[in-house]
């Protein structure tokens, strides 16, 4: 991703827009499974969890469905358009929503969760990974799952003063982008650069478009670190052993 799109997507604008494209690609996308099976199998019902930067409630909603207490912070309007879609559609009514982003929330706001969760988030805050993840630290939940994919001049730490790292996964995931026709595909990278395409551009599209399963396919694969922090203290309910 170029600088300039890098840019835009760290705004809450950018998502407003971006919300119909991103429903298009997680209803035709897997890559969330292995998180959602992780957090299946690790969390425990009754847990108070915060979501930071929920989108569509792909992580949020299931641990709802799993008889977890979740707040789902997303600050963009669009996003909680397709949110609250997806909520409706799965029948669930008691998730909080909160329209904050991560720096407008008072840590001691934050301090009730038992467990805190980001995936591929807190890069696109005002104040940059490590701050949003030292913040995180200082709410100071029993676990912590950060979810990313590598974002550049940023190391993960293994270890704060409040928490050690549980475990560390990583997963290799199919992350392409389905379409109907061509204009969607054009419309589509258009507004992540913000800009109207060259012709040059186009072309170079039309030469990586692929047709599988009667849709219009741009081929693209993630790595993601899935790391999980848990509390110093002894007493660190809401994850199984």
């Amino acid at each position: 991703m170029d600088t300039a799109v890098c840019q835009r997507t760290a705004t809450v604008h950018f998502w407003d827009g971006y919300a119909p494209w991103y429903k298009q690609w997680i209803e035709h996308s897997r890559y969330h499974d292995p998180l959602i099976a992780l957090l299946v199998e690790t969390v425990e019902p009754g847990c108070k969890v915060l979501d930071i930067g929920a989108a569509s409630g792909v992580l949020a909603l299931p641990l709802a469905q799993l008889g977890c207490e979740v707040t789902a912070l997303e600050p963009s309007v669009g996003m909680r358009s397709v949110f609250f879609e997806e909520q409706y559609r799965r029948r669930l009514d008691d998730v909080e929503v909160d329209d904050r982003r991560w720096e407008e929330v008072p840590t001691y706001q934050a301090t009730r969760f038992d467990l805190i969760i980001s995936c591929n988030t807190l890069h696109l805050t005002t104040f940059g990974f490590n701050a949003a993840l030292q913040k995180i630290f200082d709410a100071n939940p029993a676990n912590v799952l950060v979810a990313t994919e590598h974002v550049p001049g940023t190391v993960m730490r293994f270890a704060s003063r409040s928490h050690t790292m549980r475990f560390a996964r990583t997963y290799d995931t199919d992350s392409s982008f389905a379409y109907h026709h061509m204009d969607e595909v054009f419309q589509h990278h258009s507004f992540k650069k913000g800009r109207a395409l060259s012709s040059e551009e186009e072309f170079s599209l039309r030469q990586r478009v692929m047709l599988r399963d009667g849709h219009l396919w741009i081929p693209d694969s993630a790595r993601v670190g899935m790391y999980w922090f848990q509390r110093r203290s002894p007493d660190a309910p809401c994850s199984r052993q």
